[in-house]
C-alpha cells in the first residue's frame, strides 16, 4: 500500500485539507486546487498552495509514490489507486484532461461508524438480520452510499459471528475483525473482476458478500446467483430512485432475458435504499432515504415490470418500514433537522410537500423526532 511521507508537498496540502474538513481534493495542471467540504466545492487559496504546471505536479507525485505507480499514472489515461497519509486512507483517481494530468483524492474515514453515527434510521437494522437476499444502496456519486454500507457491515461485525467477504475496486474501508471475520479482495490485485470475485466468494464459506459496485451484466448476474444460493449480498448502484435502479438492472440485458432478470429480482431482492445527502440546519449534511422492502406487492410489481406502481406501494407501507424520499424529508423537517427552504428545494414532489405542510396530507410517522440526530 502506498504511503505519503510526512513533510512532502502533497502531505502538507493534505494536512491543510483535513483541517478544513474536506472530503475531496482535486488537482489539475495550471489551475487552482479545489476541495469539497460538506458537499460544497471551494477553491484552495493560491497564497497557500499555488497552482502547478505539468513538471511540478509530476514532481509532487514522484516525491510521494513509487516509481512503478507514477509510471502507470503518467502513461495511462486513467488509473485508480489508494494510499495512506498517516493514519488516513485515501481513494485516488488519476486521469487526463485536455492532454494534461488531473488527480482526484477522496478521504475514506476509517473510524468504526455505525448506523446511529451517520444519522441513519433504525429501519435499516432489520435488513441486517436477513440470512440471504440482495440489498442495494443507490444514489448519485458522493452521496454516501459506500459509507452507509460500511456502517451496516460494521453493525454486523460488532453484533454477529459472520464471515464477510468483500470485493472492491479499490479497497476503501479496512475492517478490523470483531465478532465477524473479514476477507477483503481488490479487483485487479486479488481477483480479475467483480464477477470473478463474487463467484469465488461463494466457495469461501461466506455469510455476507459485499460488492463495491455492480457495473455490468456479469457482476449483476453473479450477485443475484449468490443471493439465490443463500448468501446476504450487499452492493451499490448509481440510480436516483427505486424504479430507476430496477430499470437500470434490466437495461443490462437483451429483451429476451429481461423477464428472467425481473423474476430473479422479485425472488431475491430484500431492499433498495436510495440515499441523498442534504444540507441540515447545523451547516453539515444529513442522509435522506427512500426505502423499499420486499413484500407480495413489491414482488409482483417487479416480476411484471410494473415499476411505476412502486412509489405508491412505498408511500402506503410505512407500517412495514418502507418510506419515500419525500416522506422521510417531511420527518426531518418536523424534527427540526432541515429547514423548510431545504425541504422544498430537495423534494421530489413539491406539490405533495405543500399539501403535507398545510396538513391536508397525513402519513404515519417514520422517525421519532430526535434532537441528537
Amino acid at each position: 500500500m502506498e504511503q505519503i511521507a510526512p513533510g512532502t508537498r502533497l502531505s502538507r496540502l493534505l494536512l491543510w485539507c483535513e483541517a478544513q474538513g474536506a472530503s475531496d481534493l482535486h488537482l489539475r495542471t495550471g489551475r487552482p486546487h479545489r476541495i469539497r467540504v460538506h458537499g460544497q466545492l471551494r477553491t484552495v487559496p493560491e497564497s497557500e498552495f499555488p497552482a502547478l504546471d505539468t513538471l511540478a505536479l509530476n514532481s509532487w507525485l514522484l516525491d510521494c509514490f513509487s516509481q512503478e505507480m507514477v509510471a502507470r499514472v503518467i502513461s495511462q489515461r486513467e488509473h485508480d489507486a489508494s494510499f495512506y497519509h498517516g493514519e488516513v486512507r485515501y481513494r485516488a483517481n488519476f486521469s487526463k484532461q485536455r492532454g494534461s494530468q488531473s488527480c482526484s483524492f477522496r478521504l475514506v474515514p476509517q473510524h468504526r461508524l455505525k448506523l446511529e453515527d451517520l444519522q441513519l434510521p433504525d429501519s435499516l437494522l432489520d435488513l441486517l438480520g436477513e440470512p440471504r437476499g440482495l440489498v442495494l444502496v443507490t444514489g448519485p456519486t458522493g452521496q454516501g452510499k459506500s459509507t452507509t454500507l460500511r456502517a451496516m457491515l460494521q453493525q454486523i461485525n460488532e453484533q454477529a459471528a459472520q464471515r464477510i467477504v468483500t470485493v472492491e475496486d479499490p479497497i476503501e474501508y479496512v475492517f478490523t475483525d470483531a465478532e465477524s471475520h473479514f476477507e477483503q479482495r481488490e479487483v485487479g490485485i486479488d481477483t480479475a473482476s467483480f464477477a470473478d470475485g463474487i463467484r469465488n466468494a461463494m466457495r469461501q464459506d461466506p455469510n455476507v458478500i459485499f460488492v463495491g459496485e455492480i457495473r455490468d451484466r456479469d457482476s449483476i448476474w453473479a450477485a443475484m446467483q449468490a443471493a439465490e444460493t443463500g448468501h446476504l449480498v450487499m452492493t451499490t448502484l448509481h440510480a436516483d430512485s427505486v424504479a430507476q435502479a430496477l430499470g437500470r438492472i434490466r437495461e443490462f440485458y437483451p429483451a429476451d432475458e429481461k423477464d428472467n432478470i425481473s423474476a430473479l429480482l422479485a425472488r431475491n431482492l430484500n431492499a433498495i435504499i436510495c440515499q441523498r445527502l442534504i444540507p441540515n440546519v447545523e451547516g453539515t449534511r444529513t442522509p435522506c432515504l427512500e426505502l423499499l422492502r420486499r413484500d407480495a406487492g413489491v414482488q409482483e410489481a417487479i416480476r411484471e415490470n410494473d415499476l411505476h406502481l412502486l412509489t405508491g406501494i412505498i408511500e402506503s407501507a410505512n407500517h412495514v418500514g418502507m418510506h419515500s424520499f419525500d416522506q422521510y424529508l417531511q420527518e426531518l423537517l418536523a424534527a427540526g433537522i432541515v429547514s423548510e427552504e431545504v425541504a422544498r428545494t430537495y423534494s421530489v414532489n413539491r406539490q405533495r410537500l405543500d399539501l403535507a405542510l398545510r396538513g391536508i396530507l397525513m402519513s404515519q410517522p417514520i422517525l421519532e423526532p430526535d434532537p441528537n440526530r
